[in-house]
């Protein structure tokens, strides 16, 4: 598929409001008030805290769509967005967080942002295959979704990584899936490349993420359907998406995996724009 550079922008916007959705809502952009009533904001329930700040009243309300609790606590949510009302293209964020426990230090994304499982079905149970190469670099549109690699273009961010890497991070075979070993070490991970006047600098390892029970989950994926899958058919459709984090070792360079729970919802889906 080929956008022109005026759709490809309003996309990349829509994306990344929709990926900081749970940050814009600490905004203290609305009028004081004398009194402390609950209001909506950001589609949660909140309160104006003594900060000035609105703090949440219900994180119960951060697990109102499709998702899946393992017996550690942890939840994956899928939840599906238009891209906007008068659109067909849905927009899927894959979320994690726990109701009982916060995270913790030392959590990351995979590498190259894949997942153990990532599967849709249409309504024959037959397996819809993805674009060729909709999965070489997801971490790389993570980081985009976040804001990460296109703030300050002026500095010249890219996302590097080491040479010779394993197999299974392998960034050019297209797939959604890899088969993630038990442990890894930081090497595989990508780092962002500074390049400035008088040389380039460079990030400490990419994809550390958190999760904490006041606030809402944090995203591990964000992107268009129609990025990933090509559809010729209208119909009801059943994703199944299984993440997997890495746990960093205390003063180590290795990292643990931990599996997450397989969530599926059904998609309603039209053919892609041409």
């Amino acid at each position: 598929m080929i956008f022109n550079f005026m759709k490809t922008k309003q996309i990349l916007l829509a994306l990344i409001m929709i990926g900081f959705n749970g940050h814009f809502i600490y905004a203290d952009d609305l009028t004081n008030q004398s009194t402390n009533p609950i209001v909506n904001v950001g589609g949660y329930s909140m309160m104006r805290g003594t900060n000035g700040y609105y703090k949440f009243v219900n994180p119960s309300e951060f697990w109102n769509s499709t998702w899946k609790e393992d017996t550690n606590g942890w939840r994956v949510q899928l939840r599906v967005y238009p891209m906007n009302p008068i659109e067909t293209n849905l927009i899927l964020r894959i979320e994690w967080g726990s109701a009982v426990k916060n995270s913790g230090d030392g959590y990351y994304m995979t590498p190259n942002g894949k997942y153990a499982k990532f599967e849709l079905l249409d309504a024959q149970g037959n397996v819809i295959p993805p674009i060729p190469h909709a999965g070489i670099n997801w971490m790389e549109l993570i980081l985009e979704n976040q804001g990460g690699l296109i703030s300050f273009p002026d500095i010249g961010r890219k996302l590097v990584y080491q040479t010779n890497l394993p197999s299974w991070v392998s960034l050019s075979n297209g797939l959604l899936v890899s088969d993630f070993p038990k442990t890894i070490s930081t090497n595989v991970y990508p780092r962002i490349e500074y390049s400035r006047v008088g040389g380039k600098t460079y990030s400490d390892i990419i994809g550390k993420i958190d999760s904490t029970t006041n606030r809402p989950p944090f995203f591990v994926g964000l992107f268009r359907l129609d990025y990933i899958y090509s559809v010729t058919n209208e119909g009801d459709y059943t994703l199944t998406v299984q993440p997997v984090l890495y746990k960093k070792r205390i003063e180590t360079n290795i990292l643990d995996r931990v599996d997450l729970p397989s969530v599926t919802t059904k998609v309603h889906l039209v053919p892609n724009e041409k």
